[in-house]
């Protein structure tokens, strides 16, 4: 199976997700909420693309599995915005946005694997285990920024190093994409 539009589709997706964490930067609660349907949005686009490759692999299913709890906490913490602000609802939006993303990363690392499982066999033009740096990336960008805000209240510089972190990946991806794609229109390859 052709991969490649599958791919093109999960990365629009991710940058839509990166331009939209921007949207935490604005005090708005309006420009903020808008944001997180954004990325809603984008990351059941990414539960679609893992769907549609969840036949490729057992990784691939497994990502899928993660991310579909991740997207319904996701829904669940954003209706919990809608129900009202008292301390135990706050407090349960907030372990519903914990236990999402932690699934949300499980997801990653699941897909990313399977990405990398694919490079040898397949034969793409694309160094084994660099794509693995899409998942590790953004988890040194967070620790990196947390460091910076807590022991030196470098607000700009913690932004700078998260935003650098997180558009790693989109380059490292688009650069797989670019390998799938010039091996897969391979006349040679079947």
């Amino acid at each position: 199976m052709k991969i490649y539009p599958s791919l093109r589709l999960l990365w629009a997706a991710l940058v839509v997700s990166a331009v939209t964490s921007l949207g935490s930067l604005f005090p708005e609660s309006s420009v903020s909420l808008a944001a997180s349907i954004l990325n809603l949005a984008a990351y059941g686009v990414m539960l679609y693309v893992l769907h549609r490759l969840s036949e490729e692999s057992a990784r691939f299913s497994r990502a899928f599995s993660c991310q579909l709890i991740s997207l319904i906490l996701s829904i669940l913490a954003l209706a919990c915005t809608f129900m009202g602000t008292s301390d135990m609802m706050l407090s349960f939006m907030v372990l519903l946005m914990v236990t999402g993303s932690l699934f949300s990363l499980i997801s990653q690392y699941h897909m990313y694997w399977a990405l990398d499982e694919r490079v040898i066999p397949c034969g793409y033009a694309y160094p084994a285990r660099r794509i693995r740096w899409c998942f590790y990336t953004p988890l040194i960008g967070a620790v990196a920024a947390s460091f910076l805000q807590t022991l030196f209240y470098q607000d700009l510089a913690a932004l700078v190093v998260q935003l650098v972190c997180q558009l790693a990946p989109l380059v490292l991806l688009w650069q797989y994409l670019r390998a799938v794609k010039n091996r897969e229109d391979d006349p040679l390859h079947i």
